[in-house]
């Protein structure tokens, strides 16, 4: 079964950002600080086969930059991509 995987803790601490997909299904996760708030993880998905820039952002979400966050932004990720594939 093939599933959604993103990095660890330590790679959105160190603000890198990321391109990740599941079949149909595209994704974007970018680690924000807004000011005066503790930094997030921003998700932009969109379904395939093209780029960011050549679609249509179909769900955004925002979740905490903790163990816990990372478990729900991947599940949320699960959720859209069952919805698209």
């Amino acid at each position: 079964m093939k599933h959604i995987e993103i990095p660890t803790l330590l790679f959105w601490e160190n603000g890198n950002s990321w391109y990740g997909s599941l079949d149909n299904a595209r994704f974007f996760l970018k680690p924000e600080s807004p000011e005066g708030q503790e930094k997030r993880l921003t998700a932009q998905f969109w379904r395939g086969p093209l780029t960011m820039a050549l679609s249509e952002i179909t769900a955004t979400a925002c979740f905490p930059v903790t163990e816990e966050g990372l478990v729900h932004a991947a599940a949320w990720l699960e959720e859209r991509a069952a919805e698209v594939n």
